[in-house]
This record gives C-alpha cells, sequence and structure tokens, in this order.
C-alpha cells in the first residue's frame, strides 16, 4: 500500500511541523522538500532551500564560517545542518537531516517534528516555507502460505557436512497438523539420510528425525507443544556429540541423544513436503527457514530469531526468509540469503501478515 501527502513548514515556526505514522504498521517514508526561506526577512542574500547553509552563494558560506566558527553551537539542533531542514523523531530523540531528500523508517504510532534549523532565539525574523512532499510504503511482512495440497518448495542438491554440528528453524503458523507435514526434509528419497522438522504423526508434538542411510531415529516431543493459528520459532539442534535439543520460541522444550547425519550429497530436498509418499503436505504459513551446519546455542536462537539475516552468518547452510517470490523463466522461484540453494515454488503463495514477529 502506497501512501501519500504533502504539508508546509513554516520558517517562523519554531515548533515545527508534526507528522506522524498513523499506520498500524512499519511503514519506509520518503520526504522531498522544495521551496526557500531565509534567516533574515532583511536580506535576500540568505535565501536558502531545505539544505540549508550549503545551498547558499560559495562567498556568503566562506563569510559565514570565517565571521562566526562556532555559529552552529547556537543552532536549535547543534549536530545538524546549519539552516536545513531537519526531522526529530519525538519517540527517539534522534534527528536527521533531510536536506531536499530523505528516507526514514516509522513505527506506528512515531512521530517526526521538522523545522527549520535556525539560531534558537531568531525563529521571528524568518521569512518563507517549505512545501514538503511525501510518499510512504507500508512495511507489512510477506511469508509463503501452503495449502495442504501439494504446495512446497523444491530445493537443490546439498552436498554439505553435518560432522560439526546441525540446527534447522523456521517460524511456522499451522492451520492444521496433517500426517507428518514438513517444515523441511532433506534427503535422498523416504527413509534415505533424511533431516526432517515436522510435527509428529497428526499430532502437537514438535519431531526432529535423522536418518543415517536407511536407519531413523525420531525425537519427538514429550507434549503437544504445537499450536494452531499462531506465528511460533521452531528449532532442533544437534551437537557433534549427538546431543539433541528442540526450542520452541527460543526456549528449551525437550534433551534427547541422535545420531549425527553422515556426510553425503542429498538431492530430494523439500520446504512443506514429504519424501514419504505417505505424509501430508504442509497447511499453514512458513517464514525465515534456515539451516546450519552446527549447533546453535540458545542464546544464539534467540538474538536472532526475530530479525532478517544477512546470509553471511557463520555456519548459515541455507537461509530462506519466504517474503518473496520471482519469476525466473517458467518457474517461480524464493530466494537463498547464502545464494547457494534457491527454491522452486510449486502451488504455495506469497502474502502478507503483519503478524509474524520478524522485522
Amino acid at each position: 500500500m502506497t501512501l501519500t501527502g504533502q504539508f508546509e513548514v513554516p520558517a517562523t515556526s519554531e515548533a515545527g511541523i508534526d507528522f506522524t505514522n498513523t499506520q498500524s504498521t512499519e511503514v519506509i517514508y520518503t520526504f522531498t522538500a522544495n521551496g526557500t526561506w531565509s534567516s533574515d526577512v532583511n536580506n535576500p542574500n540568505l535565501e536558502c532551500t531545505a539544505e540549508g547553509l550549503a545551498s547558499l552563494h560559495p562567498l556568503i558560506q566562506d563569510g559565514l564560517k570565517q565571521g562566526w566558527p562556532d555559529m552552529g553551537n547556537y543552532t536549535k539542533y547543534p549536530k545538524n545542518a546549519i539552516y536545513g531542514l531537519v526531522a526529530q523523531n519525538l519517540t527517539t530523540g534522534e534527528v536527521t537531516d533531510v536536506g531536499k531528500k530523505a528516507t526514514l523508517v516509522l513505527k506506528p504510532g512515531q512521530t517526526l517534528r521538522f523545522a527549520m534549523n535556525d539560531l534558537f532565539w531568531d525563529y521571528g525574523n524568518n521569512k518563507g516555507s517549505l512545501k514538503v512532499s511525501w510518499s510512504g510504503v507500508s512495511l507489512v511482512p510477506k511469508v509463503l502460505q501452503f495449502d495442504g495440497d501439494s504446495d512446497y518448495v523444491t530445493l537443490p542438491a546439498m552436498n554439505v557436512n553435518y560432522a560439526g554440528g546441525l540446527t534447522v528453524e523456521a517460524w511456522v503458523w499451522y492451520d492444521a497438523f496433517r500426517h507428518w507435514s514438513r517444515v523441511i526434509d532433506l534427503g535422498n528419497g523416504a527413509q534415505s539420510d533424511n533431516i526432517v522438522l515436522a510435527n509428529s504423526g497428526t499430532t502437537a508434538k514438535f519431531d526432529l528425525s535423522i536418518y543415517k542411510g536407511g536407519a531413523g531415529q525420531d525425537f519427538t516431543s514429550p507434549s503437544a507443544v504445537l499450536e494452531l493459528g499462531k506465528w511460533m520459532h521452531l528449532a532442533g539442534t544437534l551437537d557433534p556429540a549427538g546431543n539433541a535439543v528442540l526450542y520452541k520460541n527460543g526456549q528449551p522444550i525437550a534433551t534427547s541423544k541422535l545420531q549425527v547425519p553422515n556426510n553425503i550429497n542429498r538431492t530430494k530436498n523439500y520446504i512443506g513436503k514429504s519424501n514419504w509418499g505417505s505424509d501430508q503436505d504442509f497447511k499453514g504459513k512458513m517464514a525465515e527457514v534456515r539451516v546450519w551446519n552446527r549447533a546453535r546455542t540458545q542464546a544464539e536462537i534467540q538474538a536472532d530469531m526475530s530479525k532478517r539475516l544477512t546470509g553471511k552468518e557463520a555456519g548459515l547452510v541455507g537461509c530462506w526468509p519466504l517474503n518473496d517470490v520471482r519469476v525466473d523463466g517458467s518457474a517461480l522461484k524464493v530466494s537463498d540469503l547464502t545464494g547457494n540453494f534457491p527454491g522452486t515454488v510449486t502451488g504455495a503463495v506469497l502474502v502478507e501478515d503483519s503478524a509474524l514477529p520478524v522485522r
């Protein structure tokens, strides 16, 4: 959703003009200022734009700087551009030089105060005004929605060594607990070196399974910890000694012993789909699916689970935010922030979701 508007900042107003984000989500705003104003109603040589002192004739600039070198200390905002248009975030206190154009992100309810950065005692001697045009784009997160009927993401072959450990994590919203519906399944077919994160059977129990060759071990939470109709951050970790931990929303819910996966190339890899034909596809929404080749600590999981990654984090094998879908020939693709394993979408669709707690 694109928002637009305009307001005027009078040069004589020391209090400035307030602009508030009235949307229920974060919005990225671009402000563009036009017009001129003067810090001295009787001196046409001091007429400037929103860029302030920098927009004056070079000789005027030099004269002011040489005649009053500490002039900036006497402006309302001493750390910002003299005579420039500034915006102060009334929540954080941060003051930004707007100049001719600036882009700022505002949380719901946050207010910017726009004013000329004049000498703090001299606003009554000003003339003119600046017109500020603005546009805003609501930063509603997008996620991938799966309808449970042949909706999934296919990942390319992944030849990754997990001898140093393993972490699989994702933000998940279940609309139903379908039979062994997968968050992720990395393997070479059914019961063939699989790494699986799923709900157990048709229950609300959380499961991490590791297959070594054809022999599988399931680690299932002792209680039904999964919930319908809400976002949950789920993670399973496994260290080189076989110590496994299941986490929900950054809190450990169970520990166990599991075998460490074979170092092998896995060629049948999916988000939202099982390698077993008897299992059902995932029904709900997913975001920020991540695979690491090390066991992350609880502190690391908590620190990163609600923020976007760069893709360059140590040990990160694959990171699929699932917040974009692009056309690539006849296929629909989702990005892997590491650049290693972009996915191909079948059926699933991109939807807005303001409830996702990731920014």
